[in-house]
């Protein structure tokens, strides 16, 4: 019996998972890391882990301790099919090689993502009200934080009082409280400086003018140079990509959670609105807005940067009196392409039937356009094959038993080539052509053999098919062989053949095939008889038990057509012999001992036959 199974390509880690390259972060600062993977892995764990090899150091999954450990955590978004690791505090030693990985059947799926952790001096401090500045008009104490967004931590922090005479260090932590007891003119300025081992910055003027001074009736105006009593703050300078998209995170405080918000260019009440919230669902051409309110925060996003973007712009609440407005610095530059990322978009597994298998190309960062080319690469030359993202490989492209292909990612920055994607072709005949395709950083073990690496949902279906299978057969055998027994009972029901091996046969009647078939007609009688009958040849007897006797006699002729019989007899090599039964209600006299120690006690009806050849 033969079983057919099919042969399943086992799942190669290629293209299964995605991230950056590289990624740069700063010392003292988190870090996120987008990995991407195809949603069929939905359901497996997660990790990120300390090298490139399936040897890596695991440091956090997903499901362990809410996937978190250590600084570093991971959150698995099912829904868009990418988990993103977060590092906390970063150290100049955690520069070096990680990978994303996920667990899956035969070797893990991992990508290599290179981290440079590196120093940053600080950025401009940004200023905001921690209290209600309102407080001032009544002498109570109105707290001012001082915060620098961006550089290496740890940062240091002072707070300097500036007279047109002299400037006084008054504070070494990031939050300054005024308070009228500290007054003694009527106009004051401070201002914040951060600073690490990189370098320093300054942050703009905190302004107090002093309304009363008596300790009665002390009051005081506090305001921050560059914006309406700190209601509103974000990044001062933020750099972005031509091409790319730009997010910048507006924080405001939550008393203006209602207020509508805007993007303006400028930093003038002035300034030209741009987008807001609330107006086409916070979309206008290449701009929108998403109000955060929970969080405090307005996010607005610029699609498709052009070098012209750059320039200043503000945040903005429309808020009673004048608008309370933030001005950021939009620094838009050229950028080249970083290296490409290949990823299959069809199951590679395809390629184990001739099916065609897809293969992606992206940069992810660098200035757009940016334009693609696939090469072969051959012993003797190089080829240019295709002028789009993606290589479509297929049997009939196939020429030798191995071909090699990569990507090439450029724009007017410069251009970057991807790793390597190898064919081994296995079969080129028309009618079963398959062929094996893999990415070369992810490692072996991708064949077109029968595999146990394959997922279980597919070797579940493979057993149940082949159980099944089986089960089948074996219903078909057991049936064709009670139906052949069937068939055999049936015959023998219908005629008794002897084949006596000698012509004289044992007491036991025991019979063996031989060349002679002797038939035999036999006529059965009642339980009881009232008296004696006579049927044909057969003379039966009544016994008060209801057993009845027969001694059979053979003759050559039949006891109806015995000379049709005899004459087709003489005509075969067969020697045919047939007899009539004679019934008796007492055994042979040779039998009789036998017999009585067998005669049954109930109502049945016995017959002996005692068969002479």
């Amino acid at each position: 019996m033969w079983i057919l199974i099919p042969l399943i390509c086992s799942l190669p880690v290629s293209g299964a998972l995605w991230a950056e390259k590289k990624v740069t972060g700063i010392v003292g600062r988190a870090i996120t890391i987008n990995c991407h993977y195809d949603v069929k892995h939905r359901e497996k764990v997660k990790y990120w882990c300390d090298g490139v090899t399936i040897q890596c150091s695991v440091l956090v999954k997903s499901g362990n301790s809410n996937g978190r450990r250590g600084r570093m955590s991971i959150t698995d978004n099912k829904a868009e099919g990418i988990f993103v690791v977060t590092v906390q505090d970063l150290r100049s030693e955690d520069t070096g090689w990680y990978s994303c990985g996920i667990k899956i059947y035969g070797p893990d799926a991992l990508f290599g993502v290179e981290l440079q952790i590196s120093e940053e001096s600080v950025s401009v401090p940004v200023l905001r009200f921690l209290s209600l500045p309102n407080v001032s008009c009544s002498g109570g104490s109105v707290t001012v934080s001082c915060e620098s967004v961006r550089g290496s931590l740890p940062i240091q922090y002072t707070w300097t009082e500036k007279t047109p005479s002299e400037e006084s260090k008054i504070s070494d932590t990031n939050e300054l409280d005024l308070r009228c007891q500290s007054f003694k003119q009527q106009q004051h300025q401070y201002y914040c400086t951060a600073s690490n081992n990189q370098g320093e910055q300054s942050s703009e003027m905190v302004n107090v003018s002093v309304i009363n001074l008596s300790e009665q009736n002390c009051s005081y105006v506090a305001k921050i140079s560059s914006n309406v009593s700190g209601a509103l703050w974000a990044e001062k300078k933020v750099t972005g990509i031509v091409g790319r998209a730009i997010t910048i995170n507006c924080h405001y405080d939550v008393k203006h959670r209602e207020k509508v918000k805007y993007w303006c260019d400028g930093v003038t009440i002035q300034c030209s609105v741009l987008v807001k919230s609330g107006n086409s669902n916070g979309r206008r051409g290449r701009m929108s807005i998403t109000d955060n309110k929970a969080e405090g925060i307005f996010v607005v996003t610029v699609q498709d940067l052009r070098s012209e973007d750059t320039g200043w712009y503000s945040c903005g609440i429309k808020i009673y009196g004048p608008d309370a407005l933030f001005g950021v610095e939009l620094q838009i530059s050229e950028e080249s392409v970083s290296v490409p990322v290949l990823r299959f978009l069809s199951l590679p597994t395809v390629s184990c039937s001739g099916g065609s298998v897809t293969v992606s190309c992206e940069s992810v960062r660098g200035s757009l356009p940016i334009q693609y080319t696939w090469t072969e690469e051959a012993p003797s030359e190089e080829s240019k094959i295709s002028d789009t993202k993606e290589l479509d490989l297929r049997c009939q492209s196939f020429k030798q038993q191995q071909h090699q292909y990569y990507c090439t990612a450029s724009n007017n920055q410069g251009e970057q080539s991807s790793e390597m994607v190898n064919v081994s072709v296995i079969n080129l005949s028309e009618q079963n052509c398959s062929y094996v395709a893999k990415i070369s950083s992810n490692g072996t073990g991708y064949s077109c053999e029968s595999s146990p690496t394959h997922p279980p949902s597919t070797f579940m279906a493979s057993a149940v098919y082949i159980v099944l299978g089986v089960l089948g057969v074996m219903l078909i055998v057991f049936a064709v062989f009670l139906l052949l027994y069937l068939k055999e009972n049936n015959k023998d029901s219908n005629a008794v053949k002897f084949h006596p091996k000698d012509k004289t046969m044992s007491d036991n009647q025991q019979l063996v095939t031989e060349e002679s078939i002797v038939y035999a007609t036999v006529t059965a009688a009642g339980s009881s008889f009232p008296g004696t009958q006579s049927k044909g040849n057969a003379q039966i007897e009544n016994d008060k038990n209801g057993i009845a006797y027969a001694a059979v006699q053979f003759q050559k002729e039949s006891p109806a057509q015995g000379g049709e019989v005899e004459r087709h007899s003489a005509n075969n090599v067969d020697r045919v012999t047939y007899s009539g039964i004679n019934f008796q209600n007492q055994p042979p006299e040779h039998n009789r001992k036998t017999s009585s120690l067998n005669t049954p006690q109930d109502s049945e009806m016995a017959v002996y036959a005692n068969v002479t050849h």
